[in-house]
């Protein structure tokens, strides 16, 4: 008798993460599809899901137990490259498919690329899929490690719930036009020093500058011997000029810094380094034009054309042309949310079918006893925190 239960979905993904915006955009719509939910790692900000225990299955084999396959996307900054190729044995050893999206070739966090690369070749030459978001990152995958990556363009970042109404009304009445920086909390890949007093020279009449930044980042930068200690300078002459507005802010909720975003007219990304950005994703989602180092894929990133600089040399002669090209250019066209993430979930689902069948794998494989394994290794406070 038919009880008109769904049916049970037929892959069950571990991603890591799975409590990101990207991952519920390019995977929710996909219906046979389970994404296992990050496990709680501290009941007091259930959101938190890094450090990933997933990748601790080498230590702990039993954080796996639940998926059929994994996902990784990014999170993994934590572990050695030594503790990468063991967990990816530890896959093989099971017949468990990995995939690998390669959001980033070099890591916008860190300051010396070469660990993030070692990192990531151990899990692009173990995977079943390896996938990325632009030509431009497949193909510098396949020069690295002869390997071919399937580009997926990115989704949508935030629902249109949040950001349509945002969009429509951006620009309206606004007498004054304003450009938006977003420093966050001074990661390593996040340019100031230079870039923001050019900004400021490079600012057409009658267009103000508006820095967001995190309030305890600044408040860690203004003393004496913090690493970025230039940047509290530098913030604190430009607030003295009139046309300047810096304006630090706590944690903001998705809707905050949505709206903080849609009164700008331009925002310029201040990326020293990188591959791909969902700031951009976030911009196309407001209709809010950016203004794009060229680094990385970016640019390809956008897709059309749009106002960029040079990351390593900025200037106000060098940043004037792209700053009016975004004020004074054609509106962002439109995304079709929909549709995108339909898509792209679509695409997974079939990426994520074909890795179990060449793993020879059911839908529910029976879970091996599991070896005798050393405890696992404590996370301490000084891991990075990936912030997207």
């Amino acid at each position: 008798m038919n009880s008109g239960a769904s049916p049970v979905p037929t892959m069950r993904v571990r991603s890591v993460p799975a409590g990101h915006d990207y991952v519920r955009h390019a995977l929710e719509p996909a219906a046979d599809v389970a994404v296992l939910g990050d496990p709680v790692l501290d009941p007091a900000d259930p959101a938190r899901w890094w450090p990933h225990p997933a990748l601790e299955a080498a230590e702990r084999p039993e954080v796996l137990d639940d998926a059929d396959l994994v996902h990784v996307h990014f999170g993994y900054e934590h572990r050695s490259p030594e503790q990468i190729a063991e967990f990816v044995a530890t896959l093989r050893a099971r017949a468990m498919p990995l995939v690998v999206t390669v959001h980033d070739l070099t890591n916008p966090h860190e300051p010396d690329p070469a660990a993030h690369l070692e990192r990531t070749g151990h899990l692009v030459r173990g995977a079943s899929a390896v996938l990325t978001l632009t030509a431009g990152a497949a193909a510098e995958i396949r020069e690295r490690w002869g390997v071919d990556a399937r580009v997926i363009p990115h989704p949508r970042l935030v629902p249109a719930g949040v950001t349509e109404p945002l969009r429509r009304e951006r620009g309206g009445g606004r007498s004054r036009r304003t450009v938006g920086v977003v420093l966050g909390t001074l990661r390593a890949g996040v340019a100031a020093e230079e870039l923001l007093p050019a900004l400021a020279e490079a600012l057409p009449p009658g267009t103000r500058l508006v820095v967001m930044i995190r309030d305890d980042a600044l408040a860690a930068a203004r003393e004496s011997d913090h690493p970025r200690h230039r940047v509290a300078l530098v913030l604190d002459r430009l607030a003295a000029r009139p046309e300047v507005e810096v304006r630090p802010h706590g944690h903001l909720p998705e809707s905050e810094l949505c709206a903080a975003l849609a009164g700008f007219d331009a925002l310029v990304l201040p990326h020293r380094h990188g591959t791909h950005s969902g700031w951009l994703e976030l911009c196309r989602d407001l209709g809010l034009p950016p203004v794009v180092p060229r680094i990385g894929c970016l640019v390809e990133q956008w897709g059309h054309d749009v106002a960029s600089y040079d990351p390593a040399s900025p200037d106000a002669a060098e940043l004037r042309p792209p700053l009016a090209a975004a004020l004074g250019g054609p509106p962002v066209p439109e995304r079709a949310p929909d549709a995108e993430d339909a898509a792209v979930a679509a695409t997974h689902a079939a990426i994520y079918r074909a890795a179990l069948a060449s793993a020879e794998l059911p839908a529910h494989p029976a879970h091996p006893a599991h070896p005798a394994h050393p405890a696992p290794r404590m996370v301490t406070p000084g891991h990075i925190r990936p912030g997207r």
